[in-house]
């Protein structure tokens, strides 16, 4: 029989030549037409050997010296048992040797092709990958008992978008059947899922899902993804896309809902607040523990010719003071008052006269009041307001 045996670039042409003996069969007789290259086939160093008709017709030395049972036999492709993990190589897949010798490889990539009436296979040891699969699969392992004790929900998704990894929080938080998402469903399916069962915001119309849907998908995949979904059950989630290595993105899914309810209880509290400041007939100003002026009412701007509450960037203590410096008879309280404002040790409440460029006495009361903020009031006459009334609602 004359076969050819590719081998990188090069092509072996070689006459088979069958011998009755079992040992003879299994080593076989090679005539090479070039002599060299029959020599580089037998002496390999990966497995080759060619089966015609369910029986092994050649193989070289590795097979003899690596393959082979501890009696010398070596049954050809079916010494092997086939695994599920794939090979680097999309036309190579995983074998184990059945009957491995004490010191040698038992885990193989193996390729075949055909040649005439004839298979020729090559298998190269494969130990270091099989290792590195199943380093792999422990730490996946590891990462999915860290990710089961986390609130947040966490899907996993390849680079052809299969999701390959979830916790049990994501499981709980969108509604989605365990068992299901063990199927490994696409980012589309899993995303149409959402839809089906409430968890996603209800769109305008399907064109706009679709559109948030491609949105979602390649903003995951570059990391630009981040949005609150505000759920028809009046839950709201935090969802983030994260781009993940090897082409993969990575969803993340957090509750919200209770934080955003005490963000809009505390915004409605300082409306409250702001309101109330608005409606005094006296100055007041805040400033915080960064020395920038947070609130003025508009009675203060009345009284400084200014429009500091109406300020897009934050005017600062060193501001403001020239401000008053500039409105007001000369006063040295201005440095003290600037002192004050960035000084975080221990403070108490202290008051000052000073008199308005337009002859009005004013009382200014300067306070500290809660998380190192500054409150500030002018008063034309009268009892100043006491600012522990806006240390204790602030």
């Amino acid at each position: 029989m004359l076969v050819g045996l590719l081998f990188g670039l090069g092509i072996c042409l070689a006459l088979i030549v069958p011998t009755p003996t079992g040992r003879a069969r299994r080593a076989g007789t090679l005539v090479s037409a070039g002599p060299t290259l029959g020599k580089i086939a037998y002496t390999a160093p990966f497995g080759i050997w060619l089966e015609s008709g369910g029986q092994v017709a050649w193989l070289n030395e590795y097979c003899q010296k690596t393959l082979a049972d501890p009696q010398g036999n070596f049954d050809g492709i079916s010494a092997f048992e086939k695994l599920t993990t794939k090979a680097v190589s999309g036309a190579e897949e995983m074998f184990r040797l059945k009957s491995v010798q004490p010191d040698k490889p038992e885990t193989f990539s193996i390729q075949s092709q055909k040649n005439g009436s004839g298979t020729v296979f090559y298998a190269k040891d494969a130990t270091l990958l099989a290792e590195t699969e199943n380093e792999l699969k422990r730490f996946i392992q590891t990462l999915t008992a860290t990710f089961a004790h986390l609130p947040i929900g966490i899907a996993v998704f390849d680079r052809e978008r299969d999701l390959t990894l979830f916790n049990p929080a994501l499981s709980s938080l969108l509604g989605l059947a365990p068992d299901w998402l063990a199927r490994k469903p696409t980012m589309r399916a899993f995303l149409d899922r959402l839809r089906n069962n409430g968890s996603i915001p209800e769109p305008r119309d399907f064109t706009t899902l679709r559109q948030e849907f491609a949105e979602l998908e390649s903003g995951a995949f570059t990391g630009k993804y981040e949005v609150d979904w505000a759920l028809p059950s009046g839950a709201i989630y935090r969802v983030t896309g994260r781009p993940h290595p090897r082409g993969g993105a990575a969803l993340l899914f957090e509750d919200i809902s209770r934080s955003a309810a005490m963000e809009t209880g505390y915004r409605a509290e300082i409306c409250q607040l702001y309101a109330a400041l608005e409606s005094l007939s006296d100055a007041v100003a805040i400033f915080n523990q960064a020395g920038e002026l947070t609130y003025a009412n508009d009675a203060f701007d009345d009284l400084w010719c200014c429009t500091l509450s109406k300020a897009v960037a934050p005017p600062t203590v060193t501001d403001v003071s020239r401000l008053f410096q500039k409105n007001c008879k000369p006063t040295p309280v201005w440095g003290e008052f600037r002192n004050f404002v960035h000084d975080f040790s221990e403070r108490s409440q202290w008051q000052a006269q000073i008199i308005h460029i337009c002859g009005t006495e004013l009382t200014m009361t300067v306070s500290p009041i809660a998380d190192g903020r500054v409150f500030c009031e002018f008063k034309r006459a009268g009892t100043a307001l006491d600012p522990a009334r806006l240390a204790d609602t602030a």
